[in-house]
């Protein structure tokens, strides 16, 4: 039996602790009825001091442990929620950790539960990740961290952090796989209804909101015209002729200031243009790809995956809110 501890703490996000949670009470519930007894994974709710802990919803789960309690689980796992967390400014929480972390095999992060870890000290100079909204702000308060900003999971030698809420069932079925066999996490995603692995990266999640801000008061006017003008050929001699600056000039000023190239960024902005279109309008693939400046229907597609890791089509499978 593998065992896994998950701290709960005021504010922990309840899908961050059920859905790893119940991929692992599956997984132990498949095994039993192959008759395989002793494998499987013992599971248990701790906190700073044991009894029930409000979550974010409202809803309260009773832990059983302190997190003081003297066990080393094979996972010892830290959810996320809605910044601040109530551990990253509790220097007596973060020590238990700190102590736990020691005993277990395995640590892992869901979500924003990355940013526990951070302000312990046991992500310095890792490889990690957390939810798309919060990862410059992760990499911003902590530089030491190599922050992937685009993966579902990332797994550092014995630490585990997993992208926005729903990732962290995409970490535990990995982690079934690794502990036991794919086929078993195939029987668990299946009976749970779930991808074994979702197709592309978190990038497909994220919104237009991320790059006005990456444009700044500097470009702001910039980016209001790229939005209404993006059918059009918008090169850097175009953009650099709209701010009265040289292309050379512009070119370097823009990098500076949003950290990508004119160029990505245009690619990145005609991405979203798609995005919303093919979630929310009925034209073909063709038609959003002239819409939105892509021109070429192939030109979107590998636009897509190169940055997303799906196709357009997979995307509106995924995303549209209307009937195709």
């Amino acid at each position: 039996m593998k065992s896994v501890e998950i701290f709960l703490f005021e504010g922990a996000n309840g899908l961050d602790v059920m859905g790893p949670l119940e991929v692992f009470a599956t997984a132990t519930q498949l095994l039993r009825r192959r008759g395989q007894l002793k494998q499987g994974y013992q599971l248990s709710l701790v906190a700073k001091k044991a009894g029930p802990v409000k979550l974010e919803s409202g809803v309260s789960l009773v832990a059983e442990k302190s997190l003081s309690n003297h066990s080393a689980p094979d996972y010892f796992i830290v959810p996320g929620g809605m910044l601040p967390l109530a551990p990253m400014g509790d220097d007596s929480a973060l020590n238990k950790i700190r102590k736990k972390s020691e005993k277990a095999k395995q640590l892992v992060s869901i979500c924003t539960g990355a940013f526990v870890l951070a302000e312990a000290g046991l992500l310095t100079n890792r490889r990690c990740t957390t939810h798309w909204a919060y990862s410059d702000q992760l990499s911003q308060q902590h530089p030491s961290l190599k922050v992937n900003t685009d993966a579902i999971y990332v797994e550092d030698g014995t630490v585990y952090t997993s992208a926005g809420v729903t990732a962290g069932i995409d970490l535990a079925l990995a982690l079934v796989e690794k502990d036991y066999s794919a086929n078993l996490a195939i029987e668990v995603a299946r009976y749970l209804v779930l991808y074994l692995r979702r197709p592309g990266s978190q990038s497909q999640f994220s919104t237009p909101m991320e790059l006005h801000a990456k444009a700044g008061d500097t470009f702001d006017q910039l980016h209001n015209w790229v939005l209404n003008n993006i059918d059009d050929s918008l090169t850097v001699e175009n953009l650099a002729d709209y701010v009265a600056m040289s292309p050379r000039n512009f070119a370097r000023l823009f990098a500076s200031k949003t950290g990508i190239t004119p160029g990505r960024y245009i690619e990145l902005i005609r991405i979203e243009k798609a995005k919303e279109l093919l979630s929310h309008t009925e034209q073909t693939v063709n038609e959003i790809a002239s819409l939105s400046g892509f021109h070429r229907e192939e030109r979107m597609r590998r636009a897509f995956v190169r940055n997303l890791g799906i196709t357009p089509t997979q995307y509106r499978c995924h995303f549209s809110a209307v009937a195709v």
